[in-house]
């Protein structure tokens, strides 16, 4: 039990940033961001709410246990990668929207990854090199697992396709 408890209590302090107010407003507010831009950008492509909400829950639970464990390995705090990731994702998604999309549905995201580079250069002052390297490659992650996910998709729409002849 003893083990738990330090396992409960070490992710605490890795969620909550060992209590720095400054870095929880600035990360938890930059998660809400990016979950409003990854809800607009990954909404347009699913056919149902639930379906939506599966992926995302699925997603989130993905995102985070990826983050905790990298914090136990390399003995640092936060949910940059978390939202990082999620920014990469929907700034790919951003790049296709159809040219029709309301103006501030666009500003929205566009918003959001302004933030992130603000964030970003905030963090390398404060930080450093390791941080902003490890908040890029969340990033590009991200950015990358869109790219396999949006083959999945086009291949899944093939294969129905082929049925449906």
């Amino acid at each position: 039990m003893d083990t738990l408890n330090y396992y409960i209590e070490v992710i605490s302090d890795i969620l909550s940033y060992h209590g720095n107010t400054y870095d929880i407003q600035i990360n938890y507010g930059m998660l809400l961001l990016a979950m409003c831009s990854w809800s607009f950008t990954v909404l347009r492509v699913f056919n149902t709410i639930p379906d939506f909400c599966f992926f995302t829950a699925s997603c989130l639970y993905i995102l985070f246990t990826v983050q905790i464990v990298s914090c136990l390995l390399l003995e640092c705090v936060g949910i940059s990668g978390v939202w990082c990731a999620m920014v990469g994702f929907s700034y790919r998604m951003w790049l296709q929207l159809p040219s029709d999309t309301v103006i501030t549905n666009k500003l929205l995201v566009f918003g959001t990854f302004a933030s992130y580079v603000c964030a970003n250069v905030y963090y390398f002052r404060l930080e450093g090199g390791f941080t902003t390297f490890a908040h890029v490659l969340a990033t590009w992650l991200g950015y990358e697992a869109n790219n396999l996910w949006l083959k999945t998709q086009q291949l899944r729409l093939e294969k129905h396709t082929k049925k449906s002849k």
